[in-house]
């Protein structure tokens, strides 16, 4: 049955998505610039604490990490945990093979489970880095300090990339539990998530890429569902604009099941233009353009990225990329929306 549902994945995603290991951002020098996928590993102890219908003793994650321009040596990170792949299978081929059975069983709407922003700095061990966590002040972002953050810890050995063999600690500060990057050759008993994700990413020579500009066009509340525009994102001479729309046609639908469609149920009352600046290089704020606009408490102090999670502009000449806003506080509490398939604006950056 496994092996089913890798098969499953993998036609699904020839159908319209990707992401790879990143073999080819191989580090000559010191740089960690690039992303690499790794396993959480939960403890029996954790797992309980997950749904019981949804508990693997390992997920697998992925993270993406840029040196900060004016900072050699210290990364912008981003670190995300999927959701259970194999549940994840049916709505993403359903999305792309067959829209009219996504009306009934819903669109893909979960990609991930969490995604936290972190500062990467050098602690003054070798190989050793802090993650503090990137909060929003104002128009700004700054870094939260902790007494007791996790720790990113390469591997001591030469590796193809930097991060390979590398390990990020649990800490009261940090992540939850301990997240570790498998080296490219060597094999583990890493747990079927990963094996899925490494497998499908490798079988389709997919990529994932964190994008460094602001992309415009429509946005979708669901993977595929061409029916549900729910924002817009363009920009003039004076700067960037988000414009969130209540979709008037999905308006008699109970609010429960309004809610279910869409990753976040806070979407479903977000309504009204914010400008967006650009405070750090891949990172966005979002800023009311009238007072009390509705759902505004759930835009505002959140930190936008733009993540095709599966790239496939390589291998299959698709490009759908995931505007996300993760609230710094809740890395569960994020707000994800879905470029419209046709719109193809983040064709434009090809940067990680």
């Amino acid at each position: 049955m496994k092996i089913i549902y890798a098969l499953l994945i993998s036609s699904f995603l020839l159908a319209g998505c990707s992401s790879t290991n990143d073999r080819y951002i191989a580090s000559a020098g010191k740089s960690l610039d690039g992303t690499i996928l790794g396993i959480v590993k939960y403890t029996k102890d954790r797992s309980l604490i997950l749904r019981r219908k949804d508990k693997p003793k390992y997920r697998a994650a992925r993270v993406y990490m840029k040196e900060l321009p004016n900072e050699p040596g210290s990364y912008s990170v981003v670190l995300l945990e999927y959701v259970n792949l194999l549940k994840m299978a049916p709505k993403y081929i359903a999305s792309n093979k067959l829209p009219r059975t996504s009306r009934v069983i819903g669109f893909l709407n979960q990609i991930t489970k969490r995604i936290t922003v972190y500062k990467a700095v050098p602690n003054g061990q070798e190989g050793t880095f802090e993650l503090l966590k990137v909060q929003v002040s104002g128009e700004e972002l700054v870094t939260q300090k902790h007494e007791a953050p996790s720790l990113l810890v390469l591997d001591k050995e030469e590796n193809e990339y930097g991060l390979e063999g590398a390990t990020i600690t649990a800490a009261a500060g940090g992540e939850p539990v301990e997240i570790y990057f498998p080296k490219f050759k060597t094999k583990g008993k890493y747990g079927i998530q990963y094996k899925l994700a490494n497998f499908t990413y490798n079988k389709i020579k997919l990529e994932s890429t964190w994008r460094m500009d602001f992309l415009k066009g429509p946005y979708l509340g669901a993977y595929g569902d061409t029916r549900d525009k729910i924002l817009d994102l363009n920009a003039d001479d004076q700067g960037n604009y988000a414009h969130f729309i209540i979709n008037e046609e999905r308006a008699h639908l109970s609010q429960k099941k309004r809610e279910k469609q869409l990753t976040n149920p806070k979407s479903a009352y977000i309504f009204g233009s914010y400008k967006v600046s650009n405070p750090q290089e891949g990172m966005f704020l979002f800023k009311p353009m009238e007072q009390d606009l509705p759902g505004q408490a759930y835009v505002e102090g959140r930190i936008g990225l733009f993540i095709d999670i599966f790239d496939a502009r390589v291998a299959l000449n698709q490009d759908v990329v995931e505007l996300v806003l993760v609230d710094p506080n809740n890395p569960e509490d994020f707000l994800m929306y879905y470029e419209h398939p046709e719109n193809g604006e983040g064709e434009q950056d090809k940067s990680n």
